[in-house]
């Protein structure tokens, strides 16, 4: 493991063992840690980041804890290829962020955007509203160490939003937003899921650098309980890094 290029700051308020998780978070996602390959000791490790051997353990259990790694007896410890994709559920509706948190991945916000525009007919056809009238998008593209999921959310005129209140960075959970601020209950998505090869615009966003790496393409209009249509948001999220569980009872 190459860490000659990482410093660990130890005048930062950032404790040491997360700044040690972090590191070896990011070296998970290169060759030859990303197909299998063992990872250093603790002890090398913690020479090498000049660090106690005792923070580098706290730092190893975080990561085990987030599934990313695991500890094979006798034989070391490895990145978790069987558990390295993020799961998510289709059978129930909520915050992504929510989601990611039970299973202890905590996402970074990399770009939040708001602007009015006037998007493809698509939108305008999902939302049954009237075409080139503008219509608030919010954008934002979410991952653990590097941009895993660019989503677009546009929002119906009649929900009156305002620009400025959608803005905030700090807005994690956005349908519990949206009940809070318009007064409604959310309980109702159509959802489709497809696959495809991502656009320019996409690759940019999600810093995608070969030719061969798809998206899956998730669709979602949201109703409150009256059926009156909210928003339609469309993710693309790294077809490598993501799965999406479907549980169907007769």
């Amino acid at each position: 493991m190459n860490l000659s290029q990482y410093y660990i700051d130890k005048e930062l308020k950032t404790p040491l063992y997360l700044q040690v998780e972090e590191i070896i978070g990011e070296l998970l996602l290169k060759e030859p840690y990303s197909l299998g390959e063992k990872l250093p000791n603790e002890l090398e490790i913690s020479k090498e980041l000049s660090v106690s051997r005792n923070t580098v353990r706290k730092a190893m259990y975080g990561l085990i804890n987030k599934n990313l790694i695991i500890r094979k007896k006798n034989r070391g410890t490895f990145k978790n290829i069987d558990d390295s994709r993020i799961r998510t559920t289709l059978n129930n509706w909520y915050s992504f962020n929510e989601d990611m948190k039970k299973q202890n991945r905590d996402f970074k916000l990399f770009e939040h955007s708001v602007c009015a525009c006037r998007p493809k007919s698509e939108v305008y056809d999902k939302l049954h509203t009237k075409a080139n009238k503008e219509i608030i998008r919010l954008l934002r593209v979410k991952g653990y160490l590097e941009p895993e999921l660019y989503v677009e959310s546009f929002f119906h005129p009649d929900t009156n939003l305002d620009i400025k209140e959608l803005q905030d960075g700090n807005i994690t959970q956005l349908y519990k937003f949206l009940e809070e601020r318009l007064k409604v209950k959310i309980v109702f998505s159509q959802e489709e899921i497809s696959a495809s090869m991502p656009s320019d615009e996409i690759k940019k966003h999600l810093v995608i650098k070969d030719k061969e790496t798809p998206v899956l393409i998730r669709k979602m209009l949201i109703h409150d309980e009256d059926g009156a249509k909210l928003a339609y948001s469309i993710g693309y999220y790294l077809a490598n890094r993501f799965v999406f569980n479907l549980n169907i009872s007769r």
